[in-house]
């Protein structure tokens, strides 16, 4: 499908610029100037401010109609995600600081540790995009691991607020495996491992969300709105990286077409899989034995 010119141009090209220098410069603020709160509490804040941005940009310019929340996705599908998606990823991190408490030491340490933080930030998320696109690729690949990450490519919509739908097996591998060897075996300070986290958080939830955003050559460099609704489109198999474009590239699944949209998001079959409005089938669904795999029926 064709993108037309857009509509409300300074939402178009203004949003993300926008969101990006607000959140360096609270960064900038915490680093340099050591703010009296905490840095989970200014992430948490962070996030909190991007999402309810994003929120208000796509009711305000959506991209499609077709794509936008509706109360019954949002209640009658998301919402179980969301709320088990806050409780495993309190659990992880949790677990992270239990096995870190126990094996490393507090700080940066190693070769990592000695670089300049902005560098150590880019390490950091160069380790952690290659993980993620290791087992992002193979659970598009590898039927049962597939049978867990589907559920986040069952909605045939893309909003922000979808962004946390996962099945548990993906949350526990992002928000335990990979930030464990990431964010504590790598060496890196903590304040690099905020400034990543930053970035993380900034790129996942405005690659989810249903507005007219645009950045040009950035996309080359970050995955946002305009190239991760490519990985969501019905038979693509593209944009496996959740941050930064650089691993799709050198492992040529890269996409950017900045004039056109996917034809229709979602499951290439969506009868073969549960529908997710069934919370407890669709988390039962990795565990089934093969023979017995059937899709649940949607009520």
């Amino acid at each position: 499908m064709e993108l037309e010119t857009p509509a409300r141009p300074g939402l178009t090209y203004g949003t993300y610029p926008l969101l990006a220098t607000v959140t360096a410069v609270v960064v900038w603020a915490v680093v340099t100037h050591r703010l009296a709160i905490s840095q989970d509490a200014v992430l948490a804040l962070l996030t909190i401010g991007t999402v309810a941005a994003a929120f208000t940009v796509e009711r305000v310019n959506p991209l499609l109609d077709r794509w936008r929340m509706t109360r019954d996705s949002l209640v009658g599908r998301d919402l179980p995600f969301i709320g088990l998606a806050f409780v495993v990823e309190q659990v992880a991190t949790m677990g992270v600081s239990l096995v870190a408490a126990r094996f490393v030491p507090d700080g940066g340490f190693g070769p990592v540790a000695r670089l300049p933080l902005l560098v150590q930030a880019l390490v950091v998320l160069l380790a952690l995009d290659l993980l993620w696109y290791g087992y992002h690729r193979a659970a598009h690949t590898l039927p049962r691991l597939w049978r867990a990450h589907g559920v986040h490519h069952a909605p045939s919509q893309l909003y922000v607020l979808m962004h946390p739908v996962f099945h548990p097996i993906d949350l526990l591998v992002s928000r335990f495996v990979i930030s464990l060897l990431v964010f504590r075996f790598s060496g890196a300070g903590p304040d690099a491992a905020f400034l990543a986290l930053v970035v993380l958080n900034l790129q996942q939830t405005i690659s989810h969300v249903n507005s007219d955003i645009r950045t040009g050559p950035l996309n080359y460099l970050l995955i946002g709105a305009e190239t991760h609704r490519w990985h969501h489109g019905a038979g693509e198999r593209v944009n496996f990286s959740s941050v930064l474009a650089v691993w799709d590239i050198v492992f040529r699944t890269f996409v950017y077409q900045p004039d056109r949209v996917p034809e229709r998001l979602g499951l290439d079959d969506p009868a073969s899989y549960p529908d997710p409005r069934r919370f407890r089938a669709t988390l039962a669904w990795p565990f089934r034995r093969a023979r017995t795999m059937k899709p649940a029926p949607a009520e």
